[in-house]
């Protein structure tokens, strides 16, 4: 499975001029003086992304597609290369849960488990039948205090093969 990713939480100004300086990213701190990336282009009244975008995070949503392994090695994100599924992409999100505060002081046992279930209903087979591998965003402790609750699952596929149209019922 690919590590999972954890949501970014806003820094403060000092530590976020180093994660800044350091990354060599200017995502983060676009965010935090309100430059954030405006929302993916979205269909009415399905939500389909309809033209590809750097997303902030907490706008991603159930069915989105993106690259995900354009920010895989990255441990917090502040945005998401998303697409239309119609366009080639290596991942999406195929289930979301809404964390109680037991379920967050347990995230790692509750994301595993919950993604590991809900990725056999999605895909049609379990993980150790398929080609496919899942992972999941969620929330930092700061972002938690903050009002983010949302566990995210992905299904990706192998070694970032691009892919177009849903991952759902795929039993690969």
């Amino acid at each position: 499975m690919t590590s999972p990713v954890r949501r970014a939480a806003l820094l403060s100004v000092t530590a976020l001029a180093l994660v800044a300086t350091l990354s060599g990213c200017g995502s983060i701190l676009d965010q935090v003086l309100g430059q954030a990336p405006p929302p993916a282009q979205r269909d009415e009244p399905g939500g389909e992304v309809t033209a590809s975008a750097d997303a902030d995070v907490f706008t991603l949503a159930l069915g989105d597609c993106l690259d995900y392994r354009a920010v895989e090695e990255q441990t917090e994100l502040t945005t998401l290369p998303i697409v239309p599924c119609a366009d080639e992409h290596d991942s999406e999100v195929y289930a979301e849960k809404t964390l109680t505060q037991e379920e967050f002081d347990d995230l790692d046992t509750v994301a595993a488990e919950y993604c590991y279930d809900e990725f056999a209903l999605f895909v049609g087979v379990p993980l150790e039948e398929s080609e496919l591998t899942y992972s999941y965003f969620f929330p930092t402790p700061t972002s938690w205090e903050q009002g983010d609750d949302v566990l995210q699952c992905l299904v990706i596929t192998p070694d970032g093969k691009p892919t177009t149209g849903t991952l759902e019922g795929a039993a690969r």
